[in-house]
């Protein structure tokens, strides 16, 4: 029922989504097909092979690559090629050898174990996908919280305990909660995580498709900038003046792009000057000289503290944004900072 309700949900926008999101409506419908298969299973316990079965099989070897495309879509944006859907192979494959042998328990044995390999891999694959456009977002923008880093924490999450539990599953084998209450116990937690995963996946505006495009288009409005600066160590230090000078860090929209700009250099430079050099992400390099001057704000003698205001002065673009920058820079939550200094 939860992913069917979710399948309406996403099959009413199918048009106006995404490029991901529909990906993603096509991995809900699996889902559903999958639990479908399930239910029929525990109501009438066939002995023989059947068109269910079969579905089912497809449906169990298909649902993680599937999900895989869909976080390589978002990760990889127009980079990301329909033979990518290869991954859907081996659920074709073991399905029509299945059919043809009547369900012959080598082959579904066999199943299980490429089941068993598909989560591993999708798991590995797919955290290190996440995690490095993460990485070039943080290393982009000076305020990354609204383009789905939250959301895809939330997404990586959800995959570790698919992982876990489908493995334990895996394992156990259906066969197992047949004519039990402690079916029960799968289908909660399932349904549980599948909700988590449709909703945060609902509310992702952002994928690497629209980052590719700010890209572009930040490139084509400095076209006519030299490359110059190629040193990391003076290019960073030519970095911290004009952040200092121009005060570019206060600016809550502050990009890689725009920094590259104001130093006479492009993007690819000023990151990896700041990633060798500083020892920093763009994102970490501006919030940390963002920090510095929300304490000289705070120790002020006049003036507004009302710390909501300073954070926006500040450049963030939330008070929950400045506080996690404010404990990772300094230890301390704002208003343990304060306590200190005044002790």
């Amino acid at each position: 029922m939860v992913c069917l309700v979710w399948l309406v949900i996403y099959v009413t926008d199918y048009h106006e989504a995404t490029r991901p999101r529909r990906l993603l409506t096509y991995f809900v419908l699996v889902c559903t097909l999958l639990y479908f298969c399930h239910a029929w299973y525990f109501l009438t316990k066939e002995e023989s092979y059947g068109a269910v079965d079969a579905l089912y099989m497809f449906c169990n070897l298909a649902v993680y690559p599937l999900f895989y495309c869909y976080i390589l879509m978002l990760t990889k944006g127009d980079k990301f090629s329909f033979w990518s859907l290869m991954v859907l192979l081996p659920s074709i494959v073991f399905t029509v050898i299945a059919l043809l042998t009547g369900g012959h328990p080598a082959v579904l044995l066999a199943a299980k174990a490429v089941f068993a390999l598909e989560v591993i891999l999708v798991a590995i694959f797919g955290l290190i996908s996440l995690e490095k456009f993460n990485l070039e977002v943080r290393n982009y923008y000076s305020n990354p919280e609204n383009r789905m880093l939250r959301s895809t924490s939330v997404l990586l999450v959800n995959v570790v305990f698919f992982v876990v539990l489908s493995s334990i599953a895996n394992v156990i084998g259906r066969d197992a909660f047949w004519g039990s209450l402690l079916i029960g116990i799968p289908s909660l937690v399932f349904s549980g995580l599948l909700f988590a995963v449709f909703h945060v996946s609902s509310r992702i505006r952002f994928s690497a498709s629209d980052f590719q495009k700010e890209i572009m288009e930040d490139e084509a409005s400095s076209s006519d900038i030299p490359l110059v600066g190629r040193e990391d160590v003076q290019l960073e230090a030519r970095i911290a003046s004009a952040m200092e000078e121009k005060k570019l860090y206060l600016l809550p929209g502050l990009k890689i792009s725009d920094v590259a700009l104001a130093v006479g250099s492009n993007r690819t430079y000023v990151s990896n000057a700041l990633n060798s050099v500083a020892k920093m992400s763009f994102t970490d390099y501006v919030n940390s000289r963002r920090i510095e001057y929300a304490k000289s704000r705070m120790t002020e003698p006049e003036g507004n503290k009302v710390l909501a205001n300073i954070a926006a002065e500040s450049g963030f673009s939330s008070f929950p944004s400045f506080y996690r920058a404010f404990v990772k820079f300094t230890g301390y939550s704002p208003s343990e900072w304060l306590k200190k200094r005044k002790v």
